[in-house]
């Protein structure tokens, strides 16, 4: 039975909510890539950041398993959102906003609700939620240290 997650993170970044999703954006081109993600690969990039386009993101744990999730985009606000449905390791949807928070920074939220697809995942997961948890919440510190730095905020 797959196991249910909601996750929520929120990244304060010493950048304008349009530098800030400038990034984010820059990152889903083909050729660019999450540099500043350590954890995250993307096979197949978007070709466009519009609703239908599809994309393939890749991430590694710190634990040694990687998850792969084929990610449609749903809604799309420039500058602001995106909402994605997700298949693959990790079912469900998610929501990535952009707010401004003062005069030189951002918040960057990430919300997913995502059920487990691995055989062993959902096997193991009453024991392991609190790892899997705690691994998710590892890669998001590192994305948001990697974006900060990327932004000129260490």
């Amino acid at each position: 039975m797959p196991a249910a997650y909601s996750f929520v993170s929120r990244w304060r970044v010493p950048a304008s909510p349009e530098r800030a999703w400038a990034e984010l954006e820059r990152m889903l081109r083909p050729g660019a890539g999450p540099r500043w993600w350590p954890a995250l690969t993307l096979p197949m990039p978007p070709r466009r950041i519009v609703p239908g386009e599809r994309m393939v993101l890749a991430v590694r744990s710190p634990l040694g398993y990687s998850l792969r999730v084929l990610l449609e985009l749903r809604d799309v606000e420039p500058g602001r959102a995106i909402g994605a449905s997700s298949e693959g390791d990790l079912r469900g949807s998610g929501l990535v906003t952009v707010d401004a928070d003062g005069d030189a920074a951002s918040v960057i939220t990430f919300h997913w609700d995502v059920e487990t697809r691995r055989a062993w995942m959902n096997a193991t997961g009453w024991m392991l939620r609190p790892v899997f948890e705690r691994a998710h919440a590892y890669v998001m510190r590192r994305g948001e240290t990697g974006l900060r730095a990327a932004l000129g905020g260490r």
